[in-house]
């Protein structure tokens, strides 16, 4: 009698583990169905093109290199070569040279992005080309694929995965973010205020002019014109003219972007998301990285206040000649090298 009744409760417990199961199962199926939808709705916006990583010089050795890092370490670092086209052609990105060359880095272990501008005058050899020439004729003349394999090979890196943006329809994401907030100068006001005028063109809304310096609220359009020139600086001989200083002005706006992005709820920050891949051409498997982007935005605040922005090659070991009638940026290979090798994995 008493062996009967000490199997009832166990008949019940085991029926509930049954049904507890099937529910955690049921849950994790809608789960998957949901994330399964959220991936394919993302990757329907993205222009996708595929690259050839047989020709691309991908240095495989690059762990050799390092100081102070664990393979695993390595291996979990995300590089992404970010192009931006200077083309006026809103229908073609590629009739024009790459006017923004920035590696963007991101250490999940550290939580840590970097940002490392190359300058588009850098003095680069390109196949192809019979004498070295600027780095961003290599997007000009062999797309995104030559592009990345002209830094490989310069450089000693194993780049491969890019996001290509026309910087003349970057307005569009901003405005949608209601402007970014950067620090101009009086100068940079000036010339943002020569440059707008194309851009308001372009969207075909009414021009406004900026009005103030310091901590500002650029639109669109302004922050267009502000990433585009590079005029400002050679009036009172800064270091920081030209394309120096352009590219300085990308990161920021890059930075306040971001910060801007992440300070939206979960649905706003998903709908730019959606406008910035309308805008955007890559190889990325953005599958790969969806799981990463719930523990981005998790410790989103470490990420945002560990921002490195840097140009590379740096100004100390390299200079500007004049060779066949254009201006080149010319470099110590081995010491932009290392440095690329710091910022990317060591620090």
């Amino acid at each position: 009698m008493e062996d009967e009744i000490s199997k009832k409760p166990k008949r019940k417990i085991g029926k509930w583990i049954k049904i507890v199961l099937i529910l955690l199962i049921s849950i994790i199926l809608v789960l998957v169905l949901f994330v399964t939808k959220f991936v394919n709705d993302k990757l329907s916006k993205v222009n996708f093109q595929e690259l050839d990583e047989e020709n691309l010089s991908i240095n495989e050795n690059l762990y050799d290199e390092l100081e102070g890092v664990t393979e695993e370490e390595y291996k979990e670092v995300i590089n992404i070569l970010l192009l931006g086209s200077d083309s006026r052609d809103m229908s073609n990105q590629y009739v024009g040279n790459s006017d923004a060359i920035m590696i963007i880095s991101i250490n999940p272990n550290y939580k840590t992005i970097k940002l490392i501008s190359i300058p588009r005058d850098t003095a680069t050899n390109i196949d192809g080309f019979e004498y070295r020439y600027k780095i961003n004729a290599a997007f000009r003349e062999g797309r995104e694929q030559l592009a990345i394999k002209t830094i490989n090979e310069n450089f000693g890196l194993n780049l491969k995965e890019y996001v290509t943006i026309n910087i003349s329809e970057m307005y569009s994401i901003i405005n949608e973010l209601g402007g970014v907030e950067v620090e101009i100068t009086k100068e940079e006001m000036n010339w943002i205020n020569q440059y707008v005028d194309m851009f308001y063109e372009f969207s075909g809304s009414p021009v406004k002019k900026v009005t103030q310096y310091g901590k500002v609220i650029l639109t669109g359009e302004q922050a267009a014109a502000h990433v585009k020139e590079r005029m400002a600086g050679f009036s009172n001989e800064m270091e920081e003219h030209g394309d120096y200083g352009r590219t300085r002005r990308q990161r920021d706006v890059f930075i306040s972007m971001l910060n801007k992005i992440m300070s939206e709820d979960p649905s706003e920050i998903s709908r730019i998301i959606d406008l910035v891949l309308l805008q955007i051409t890559t190889n990325i498997d953005l599958a790969k990285y969806m799981p990463l982007i719930p523990e981005f935005i998790t410790n989103k605040d470490a990420y945002l206040g560990n921002i490195v922005s840097v140009m590379i090659p740096k100004v100390e070991y390299s200079k500007e000649i004049l060779e066949r009638g254009a201006y080149i940026y010319v470099t110590d290979v081995e010491k932009a090298k290392r440095d690329f090798i710091k910022y990317m994995y060591e620090m």
